[in-house]
């Protein structure tokens, strides 16, 4: 492989980034293959192998970088709120909000089989670090707001459990009338935050 500068470097790094952007969100992990990035890129197979041992390393690295500004402003949303009803309301919206707008976290959520593609090809602790990412912020959460009475006291998995399978009816959005589906995922949302919190029902919007 020839000899590149760490000017090259970074914009190779950075071209294969925003070629992978393009390809998987049209086409999934599966259907990408690696003689599409390299191709986007203008790069050999040898080259892409000095910046990722595969595809799907790639794709997680891709997944990484657009959950690091999601979680951002997921965390944002939440810290404006006074309790944890309100809280739990904003973080499902945003969620909700960063599916719509995130192609990659989207098409990973809505097609279990690029996760389980991901899971052949890759380490799991490795996978399990990235993915963890997300989780942890979520469950330190839930057990500041158990220490302050705001939440039910289940383990904290159980109500990460509830809060996402709340978010998948954005997965399950054209099963629903059009002209409804607002006003019954708001109503969903409250209705899993009112049945996670022990707060005062004059503090619940």
């Amino acid at each position: 492989m020839p000899q590149f500068s760490p000017a090259e470097k970074e914009k190779l790094r950075q071209d294969l980034i925003d070629a992978g952007k393009k390809l998987f969100a049209a086409q999934g992990l599966k259907k990408t293959s690696l003689e599409q990035l390299t191709a986007a890129t203008g790069i050999a197979k040898s080259t892409f192998y000095a910046f990722y041992d595969s595809k799907e390393a790639l794709y997680l690295d891709l997944l990484e970088l657009e959950s690091a500004g999601m979680e951002e402003r997921v965390w944002a949303a939440v810290e404006k709120q006074s309790d944890a009803y309100n809280g739990i309301i904003a973080y499902l919206r945003q969620m909700v909000l960063e599916l719509k707008t995130n192609p990659l976290t989207k098409k990973l959520i809505m097609h279990p089989q690029e996760m389980e593609l991901l899971r052949r090809r890759v380490p799991p602790e490795f996978i399990e670090r990235k993915l963890q990412r997300n989780v942890i912020p979520l469950m330190n959460y839930i057990e500041q707001q158990q220490i302050k009475g705001e939440i039910i006291n289940k383990d904290s998995g159980v109500i990460v459990g509830m809060m996402r399978a709340a978010m998948l009816i954005e997965v399950h959005k054209q099963e629903f009338d059009e002209k409804l589906y607002a006003e019954i995922e708001e109503i969903m949302f409250h209705a899993v935050a009112s049945a996670l919190t022990i707060s005062p029902v004059s503090t619940k919007e």
